[in-house]
Order: structure tokens, then C-alpha cells, then sequence
């Protein structure tokens, strides 16, 4: 690997790193300053921040690895990292954005029942693909990104169709953060399969595809689950202003 793609994946792994730690330390040590009945939203998001940042570390060392010593990359990079970070946290992700709301508890059981096992289908079926296991057939790849697009698609109809008929009881505030949440879902999430298609056709190591692959992973990462995470804390913030008047005087006095 050429010193400059090198470095950038090495800058960008450290970026990875920092960003979801201290995005971490925020929401657990801000979780104070929301009601009680949104800390567990809050919780989550810092759960999986943390989650993240432990996986970051670890592709950090592995990345070193396989490219650090003679820059020729001898040592396979092992991308596994990455699929069981998202098969933790993107149902976690899911989990804290219906949680944030404050639901019925049957409607939260509804969406989350439908949400949390699509979440680990689209993660699954993606892995073998963007790994190149081949376990299909030689260059398989482009049928387990369509199979991973199924419950993606799914994913999608339930948070715009489903969770929106949920947003007729949220405040104006609330349901205006709501449309956001899902649009920075449907960004971020829209790089995932970009950059998996980047690697898709290489046969052997691709510099330039590796390069965009962790390159849009990671800027995707940050903001799905740091700048999600702090979306979450600005709901729980408002709603618990909304259900108390005197948080809302303490809180947002001026």
C-alpha cells in the first residue's frame, strides 16, 4: 500500500476511534440531564458509541498489521471487525430510536419485533460479500448485497411508514428531529452499500477499493452513531422539557 492511502486509512481509523470514545463519555456522564424515562434512550446511544469504539481499536491494530510493517499488505485484513460492530449496534441504533419516543408499550414491541431482526439479517447477509467468502459461488458478492438490500428496504418502510403513524401524539419539536433521525439513517446508511460495491469486483487486493471502502465506512460510522447518538440526547432533552415544566425552567432557563 502507497504511503498516502496509508495514511489516510490510518488517520481515519484514529478518527473512528475518537469520535465514537468521546461521543461515549458524553452521553454517559449527560444522561443525568434528561428525565428518567429517556435515560435508557441515552443509554443505549452511549452503549453504542462504546460498542464501536472498542471495534475502532481493533481494527486500528489489525489495520497496523497487515500494512504497517513492509507496506505490502502480506496479512489479511480482517473486515469481520466491522460486521460484528454493526450487528450489535445497528439493531441497538434502531432500538434507541423507538425508545426515545416513549411508545405504547405494545407499539414499541410491534416496531422493535420487526426493526431489530431485519437489522441482523441485512448485517449478515452483507458479510459474506464484502468479505469475499465466496460461499456460493467464485465472485458471489453481488448477490449477497442484494439479499442484504432486502431487509434494508424492509427496515426502511417500517421507520417512514410504521414509526410515522406513531408521530401524530409528538410535539412539532419532537416529530421535526424524528424526520431527521430517518433522513441521516437513509444518508448514512446509503454510503454503506456504495462503498461495499467499491470492493465488490476487485480479485485479489485492491488499493484504490479498500481505500474508498474504509474511507466511507468510517465517515458513515461517525455520523450514524455519534451524530445519531446526539440527535437522540437533543429528543430526550426536549420531550423531558415537554413532560416537566419544572426541568424545562431548570434546564432552559435563560
Amino acid at each position: 500500500m502507497s504511503n498516502g492511502s496509508y495514511t489516510l486509512v490510518y488517520n481515519m481509523l484514529s478518527l473512528g476511534i475518537a469520535s465514537m470514545l468521546f461521543t461515549s463519555i458524553f452521553l454517559f456522564v449527560a444522561r443525568e440531564r434528561v428525565a428518567p424515562r429517556y435515560r435508557m434512550a441515552v443509554m443505549v446511544s452511549g452503549t453504542v458509541t462504546a460498542i464501536a469504539a472498542y471495534h475502532y481499536f481493533r481494527m486500528f491494530d489489525d489495520f497496523k498489521h497487515a500494512f504497517g510493517t513492509d507496506g505490502m499488505g502480506v496479512v489479511a485484513y480482517n473486515v469481520g471487525y466491522r460486521y460484528v460492530d454493526w450487528f450489535l449496534t445497528v439493531p441497538l441504533l434502531l432500538v434507541e430510536t423507538v425508545a426515545v419516543l416513549a411508545l405504547a408499550a405494545t407499539v414499541q414491541r410491534s416496531l422493535l419485533n420487526k426493526l431489530v431482526p431485519a437489522a441482523a439479517a441485512m448485517i449478515a447477509l452483507g458479510y459474506p460479500g464484502d468479505a469475499q467468502l465466496n460461499l456460493l459461488y467464485q465472485g458471489d458478492a453481488p448477490l449477497w448485497g442484494l439479499l442484504s438490500t432486502i431487509p434494508f428496504l424492509y427496515i426502511l418502510y417500517v421507520l417512514f411508514v410504521e414509526l410515522g403513524k406513531g408521530l401524530a401524539g409528538q410535539s412539532e419539536a419532537v416529530q421535526r428531529k424524528i424526520k431527521e433521525l430517518r433522513l441521516l439513517l437513509l444518508a448514512t446508511w446509503g454510503v454503506y452499500p456504495i462503498s461495499f460495491i467499491f470492493n465488490m469486483n476487485a480479485t485479489g487486493f485492491d488499493e484504490g477499493g479498500f481505500v474508498l471502502r474504509e474511507t466511507g465506512y468510517t465517515i458513515a460510522d461517525i455520523l450514524a452513531k455519534c451524530l445519531f447518538g446526539l440527535v437522540i440526547f437533543t429528543i430526550a432533552r426536549i420531550k423531558s422539557a415537554e413532560d416537566d415544566a419544572e426541568f424545562a425552567k431548570t434546564e432552559f432557563k435563560k
